[in-house]
């Protein structure tokens, strides 16, 4: 690895480092010089600091995975199917993915989505306050696995997608004519799965199953830390929790944790001891930090956290990742990484279908006009999907945010729906969208949810934009080697 060229393929620089454990720190490190150099010679509009960002999450992606691989709670035959379908399919295209990418940017004129979320059911064993989805233990409503497996099908084929979340309701309880989640990453077993779960039904006999496939990853959603958990769960939910991860970490599985950040347990989000216990005595590999969006059941917007809530939890990330080299990915304050919002179906991006084949820009906009079951009826596929109007508008709002007069869009308030609420309304009354449901048809309709919501994104702007400038403007002219990073400032 002394000399390495743009050749070699990433998957077996991690082979290799994996193999190593004498040499780790050496081989590390000049895995790290490679990707960096991989990701700061990408030519592309951004400026060098936020692709320096990117670069600090693909190594705390890969350090976190090194750690618990060591640990021996991540087997070799598990990580093996990892290198082969995260790395060497979803990330690293082959040749035939390569062509129906190739081919989809020549019909439409730009690239396919990278990935697709999925609710293939909306019944959930449990029942959390300010569930987004209001998913309960009596719903039927299910995509059937023929429509099921289509979809997937049809975003493989023509998209190239290897790369699919599967969410709900709870995702282990879907069953259609015999089948269940886990025979849906069995069949397309060159597709790299997210699961996110509530964890309580991953027994020894599901955890194996899961040990077998070795290309998905579940992540367990929490709220804190017991207390926390059941008090929004249920009782006796935590417990069942821990015997999830315990008999995902006999079977050599790596899980990544999901949290809410609310007004309830932001002062635990803020204090680095939750990371340090849960990545290093629980066992995660990564975690997921969703604020809370009032949405779903009971919606309300005394649950989000306030503007300086948001930045200061931004503050806390960036040293986890930065410094700490832990993997975690926020939706919001993490648009830095994923230059801004991937909803809409963008290049790159992603759409979300939910559990009655309604396809939405993202899990959070509970508005559609296309449904996979009429869609297919009339002959069309995803991709007549995602130039309807509502997806259109939500792209040309991307590219005119990020863009505007040459400069880079604020990056610390980068969602449509949560940050410009307003021009969220406007496109969604514009198109003539639909509601999901009916907490969604109230929210678009009520004033005052309105009033509120403009409030915060107002509050945010005053707060965010003087950081966003400041970093923006004295890193946009310095050279890579010298970045200065603010982003660590407290």
């Amino acid at each position: 690895m002394k000399n390495i060229n743009s050749t070699i393929v990433i998957s077996e620089l991690i082979r290799t480092v994996l193999k190593n454990k004498i040499s780790r720190n050496l081989l590390q490190s000049q895995l790290d010089k490679y990707i960096k150099k991989k990701v700061l010679d990408n030519d592309n509009k951004f400026p060098e600091f936020v692709k320096l960002y990117k670069y600090y999450a693909f190594r705390a992606m890969y350090n976190s995975y090194f750690k618990n691989y060591d640990k021996g709670i991540i087997s070799s035959k598990v990580t093996d199917k990892i290198l082969s379908t995260l790395i060497d399919s979803a990330l690293i295209t082959d040749e035939l993915n390569k062509s129906v990418r190739q081919n989809f940017k020549d019909k439409y004129a730009q690239n396919p989505p990278n990935l697709l979320t999925i609710s293939p059911t909306k019944k959930c064993n449990l029942n959390c306050i300010g569930c987004y989805a209001a998913s309960k233990s009596t719903d039927k409503e299910i995509l059937t696995w023929d429509l099921l497996d289509k979809v997937i099908g049809d975003a493989y084929h023509n998209m190239g997608m290897r790369f699919f979340v599967i969410s709900g309701g709870e995702p282990l309880l879907y069953k259609s004519e015999g089948k269940t989640i886990l025979d849906l990453v069995a069949k397309w077993n060159d597709c790299f799965f997210l699961m996110y779960t509530n964890g309580t039904l991953i027994n020894e006999s599901i955890a194996t199953r899961i040990a077998e496939l070795g290309n998905i990853t579940p992540a367990i959603s929490i709220e804190g830390y017991q207390e926390n958990t059941d008090k929004r769960r249920g009782n006796g939910c935590y417990q069942k929790i821990v015997k999830a991860k315990d008999n995902l970490i006999n079977k050599g599985v790596p899980f990544g944790l999901s949290v809410t950040a609310t007004r309830e347990n932001i002062d635990l989000l803020m204090n680095y001891d939750f990371y340090d216990y849960y990545f290093d005595e629980f066992g995660a590999t990564y975690m997921w930090v969703f604020h809370y969006m009032p949405i779903g059941r009971d919606f309300t917007s005394d649950l989000m956290i306030t503007p300086e809530q948001r930045i200061n939890l931004f503050h806390i990330q960036n040293k986890i990742l930065i410094e700490k080299k832990l993997f975690v990915a926020d939706f919001w304050n993490g648009a830095v990484i994923s230059h801004g919002c991937i909803s809409s179906g963008r290049p790159g991006g992603y759409f979300y279908i939910n559990w009655d084949g309604n396809i939405m820009p993202c899990v959070f906009v509970p508005y559609y006009l296309d449904n996979v079951k009429t869609l297919y009826e009339s002959g069309k596929t995803l991709s007549d999907a995602l130039f309807s109007p509502l997806f259109v508008k939500g792209r040309e709002w991307q590219n005119k945010y990020m863009h505007s007069e040459e400069k880079l869009g604020n990056l610390l308030m980068p969602c449509f729906y949560r940050d410009h609420y307003k021009d969220l309304v406007n496109i969604v009354k514009e198109t003539q969208s639909k509601p999901e449901n009916k907490a969604a048809e109230e929210a678009i309709l009520s004033e005052n949810y309105y009033q509120k919501m403009l409030m915060f994104d107002d509050q945010l702007e005053k707060i965010s934009s003087p950081l966003w400038n400041e970093l923006y403007d004295e890193n946009e002219n310095i050279d890579k080697k010298t970045v200065n990073l603010k982003l660590l400032k407290n």
